[in-house]
């Protein structure tokens, strides 16, 4: 990863809670930046974190998904085919398959209609969708990521916000995987799904987990914790929480690292959300 590994104070702000709107307090010091847990609704999250302009940086720079589940996916700054004998894109695809299947069974039925993925990288699971039935389309900050979503695979991937995309609501799936824990204000983000996803549709999203046995086993030595990149921190109940304030209810989590669609991932959720009746 070649993106900057040292931040200073001055790249940093501080926020409150998304459900709260007030401060956390310390659960782990990781200068510049802070680990704290919300006093009210247990919510983790990470304040000092890096300001906009600045995590914008680390999403844009080339080597960011380099050694990731996108294996060589980039190389010396252009957007190149993974290298599908990588032992990470293996894990992609296996989780890429175990989640359309995932989506077929909380459907009752088979691929048809129209697929939303919000934080789409390089575009591999939404390529998959689009092979399976779907006329998938996207939203990537990255601009690499985005780039080799469009220019590689021909999809249409939108760089930015979600709440900048021009989408046409009525989608029948919205999939955030590995996304929320990203995203400036997961409150807003999911407001904004909910408004997006038909009435009759459905939400899949994963995100690591800070109640995961990893996560309190090791603490400041979790690998998942990276606070540069991952501000906000769940457990299935904040997860609940969260989604029930946007207008969504969590009618499903899949904890196991069997399951196809959670493979080999000791630390992370898969979960499923309805829209609530307006």
């Amino acid at each position: 990863m070649t993106a900057p590994v040292t931040w200073t104070s001055e790249d940093t702000e501080e926020v409150d809670c998304c459900l709260c709107g007030v401060r956390g307090r310390p659960v782990h010091d990781l200068a510049p930046f802070a680990v704290v847990r919300c006093p009210r609704c247990g919510l983790v999250f990470v304040s000092p974190r890096l300001r906009p302009e600045a995590l914008q940086r680390l999403y844009d720079d080339v080597g960011y998904f380099e050694g990731g589940v996108y294996g060589g996916a980039v190389e010396g700054g252009a957007a190149q085919e993974p290298r599908r004998l990588d032992p990470a894109m293996l894990l992609q695809r296996t989780w890429t398959a175990g989640r359309l299947a995932l989506l077929d069974r909380v459907r009752g039925r088979g691929p048809g209609g129209r697929l939303l993925e919000v934080g789409a990288g390089y575009g591999l699971f939404l390529d998959a969708a689009r092979r399976a039935g779907w006329e998938a389309s996207g939203v990537e900050l990255s601009r690499t990521g985005a780039r080799h979503a469009r220019e590689v695979l021909g999809l249409d991937v939108f760089c930015g916000q979600l709440a900048d995309a021009p989408l046409r609501p009525g989608f029948d799936v919205v999939c955030a995987w590995d996304t929320v824990e990203h995203v400036p204000d997961p409150l807003e983000f999911w407001r904004t799904a909910r408004s997006l996803v038909a009435d009759d549709g459905v939400v899949l999203f994963s995100t690591p987990y800070v109640s995961s046995l990893p996560a309190r086993l090791l603490g400041t030595r979790w690998w998942t914790l990276k606070p540069a990149e991952h501000i906000w921190h769940f457990t299935p109940r904040t997860h609940a929480v969260l989604l029930a304030r946007a207008g969504l209810a969590l009618t499903r989590v899949v904890h196991s690292p069997l399951a196809a669609a959670n493979a080999g991932r000791l630390d992370s959720l898969v979960g499923v959300a309805r829209p609530v009746p307006r």
